[in-house]
């Protein structure tokens, strides 16, 4: 993920959630919660969206591997920028009840590969944190006291590369358990299960919309480095390296703003490292204290 967003020529669609659901029973609370409209249903994975309440969604189909594939086209179709928060949601059997608890997943295991992941910040005023074990096929033993599902390692393996992985987010509603078997699941009892939600999923993404703009304005270009990539020619490579030493520059010294009439006779490269030589200098007088 670039470090810098330039929010003021950016043309990218603002989103601010995005959402990758294996069942359309599942996606279809949400389009009607979020009044959302397809803009895209010509292709394997539909796409519905409502850009100026900030969602996006695509349908991806049961399976890891579609999860995954799925994001990657909702991410590619649409633009979507760097600091939009993945939320792979949906229903998940559950080693107990009731059906109908909501849980956020804090950590996703692969029973195929092994692979595990830790997605999102926890959100634990708010909503509980379960294990979640992917499994190829659907779970009737429920022999680990874990939620189970069919898609969500495909998309931790990928969406955390489209943002970061502290807004990647697997939210699961129970919808199956050992005294309530997955052959009883309908369409009906999906929709019901979300809509009894719904007001939990909007508290939920409140407090996501605020490490969603947090995340905005810690990648948006400040106006010096703009008006420094202006004057002078920095090639794509040095250009990434003065952004990184900025970054660290501004850690150093937050009060202080680059002067652009001290740099005028400067190229690229010096203004590189002269800004690395202050920050080494104010390393090592830190350490002299």
């Amino acid at each position: 993920m670039s470090e810098f967003t330039d929010v003021e020529n950016n043309t990218e669609l603002q989103f601010k959630f995005c959402w990758v659901t294996a069942l359309r029973a599942e996606a279809t609370p949400l389009i009607d919660a979020f009044n959302m409209k397809i803009v895209e249903n010509k292709s394997l994975f539909p796409i519905y969206a409502n850009e100026e309440k900030g969602h996006a969604l695509v349908i991806s189909g049961m399976g890891s591997i579609k999860s995954a594939a799925a994001a990657t086209f909702l991410k590619n179709h649409l633009k979507i920028n760097d600091h939009s928060a993945w939320i792979n949601f949906g229903i998940a059997g559950f080693f107990k009840g009731p059906i109908g608890d909501i849980y956020q997943a804090n950590k996703v295991v692969s029973k195929e590969s092994g692979a595990a992941f830790f997605p999102g910040l926890r959100l634990s005023k708010l909503i509980p944190a379960a294990i979640l074990f992917t499994v190829s096929k659907p779970e009737n033993g429920y022999k680990e006291k874990v939620l189970y599902d069919m898609e969500a390692a495909g998309f931790c393996e990928m969406a955390p590369s489209f943002s970061c992985n502290e807004l990647t987010y697997v939210i699961k509603i129970v919808s199956d358990t050992p005294s309530a078997s997955s052959s009883l699941i309908t369409k009906h009892l999906v929709r019901e299960l979300i809509e009894k939600q719904l007001s939990k999923i909007s508290d939920i993404l409140a407090e996501i919309e605020i490490l969603v703009e947090e995340e905005k304005k810690r990648l948006s270009i400040p106006n010096e480095v703009i008006e420094f990539e202006k004057r002078f020619k920095f090639t794509e490579t040095n250009k990434y390296k003065f952004r990184e030493i900025y970054r660290k520059w501004k850690v150093a010294f937050p009060s202080k703003r680059l002067d652009l009439s001290e740099f005028l006779n400067s190229q690229p490269k010096e203004i590189i490292l002269r800004l690395e030589k202050e920050v080494l200098l104010n390393v090592e007088d830190w350490n002299a204290l």
